[in-house]
């Protein structure tokens, strides 16, 4: 991972969505949008949204897919860091409540038939 890159292109994309500024205090904004944490980055096919990997270092980790019309209000919070001193802009997303989104959690296609079996 590149750092410096990692660390610029999260709040470059919230630049890009030119999300403004919430104006009124953080009661209200909680009566409007739901809070999202994690690594903001570019959806690869739909430049209108936006990813936020939850956990970034997470062996278990997901995805949520917003639409950048629905996002808010954007923080940028502390950047993670690993031992080998790579570096992830972290940011918190707050979403318009009501609005539809996805959530993306990859998995193994399998056979589990077996397993599940063994539990009954």
């Amino acid at each position: 991972m590149n750092s410096m890159r990692d660390m610029k292109e999260p709040l470059e994309l919230i630049a890009r969505y030119q999300i403004e500024p919430y104006r009124s205090g953080p009661d209200r904004l909680r009566h409007v949008a739901v809070a999202f944490t994690g690594a903001p980055r570019k959806h690869r096919r739909d430049p209108d949204k936006l990813l936020l990997v939850s956990d970034p270092f997470s062996q278990q980790g997901f995805a949520y897919e917003f639409r950048a019309a629905d996002i808010v209000f954007a923080e940028e919070l502390a950047s993670l860091a690993m031992p080998d001193g790579s570096t992830v802009a972290m940011a918190r997303l707050w979403v318009r409540k009501g609005t539809t989104a996805l959530r993306v959690m990859p998995f193994h296609v399998e056979d589990t038939s077996e397993q599940l079996w063994e539990l009954l």
